[in-house]
């Protein structure tokens, strides 16, 4: 009987030693907080004659950008061997919210989540590589996020016609 009592107290002692090794080992999961609010965008008037004020006002309105999505990165600069942790996704009128512990974030657009690919100079375009590199590197958006969560984050994007774009000089025909 004595030998049955003292191998069922090793056994509970190898029990109790392994589980508190195991929970040392284990890592914690960190807190996350909750981050909100919206993705918009303005719109730059690209063709023909000038419309009445009143339109080209509305295009100068934030509006939200319906199922827009954007890729989280950790740090404030978009490195290119950095991998995307989580994405954004934004409802039908562009609010979203996600979970994300704390520390520093930069936010890119797809193209930016990709590695880096320099568009071709053709005919009608040249473009400044050094100053698209610059473009891809730069966060579309940061976040700094402490010890709670961040509430009406507003990321506001301008597009601008397909023949005035960043770092690239346009040569082709306008639009009527």
């Amino acid at each position: 009987m004595r030998k049955l009592v003292d191998a069922i107290f090793l056994l509970s002692a190898a029990l109790i030693i392994f589980s508190c090794i195991t929970r040392a080992a284990s890592p914690k999961a960190e807190p996350k907080f909750l981050v909100s609010g919206s993705i918009k965008q303005t719109i730059s008037y690209c063709g023909g004659g000038p419309p009445p004020q009143k339109i080209l006002n509305s295009f100068n309105t934030p509006k939200g950008i319906a199922f827009g999505k954007l890729f989280v990165k950790k740090g404030i600069i978009n490195s290119e061997g950095t991998p995307v942790i989580d994405t954004i996704k934004a409802d039908a009128k562009g609010n979203f919210s996600i979970y994300l512990p704390a520390g520093n974030y930069c936010l890119v657009e797809e193209w930016k989540s990709k590695p880096f690919k320099l568009p071709s100079n053709n005919v009608n375009q040249s473009v400044d590589s050094a100053c698209f590199r610059s473009l891809y590197n730069s966060p579309d958006f940061t976040l700094n996020i402490h010890d709670k969560g961040i509430n009406d984050v507003n990321i506001v994007f301008h597009r601008t016609c397909p023949y005035n774009q960043p770092c690239i000089a346009y040569r082709g025909p306008l639009p009527q």
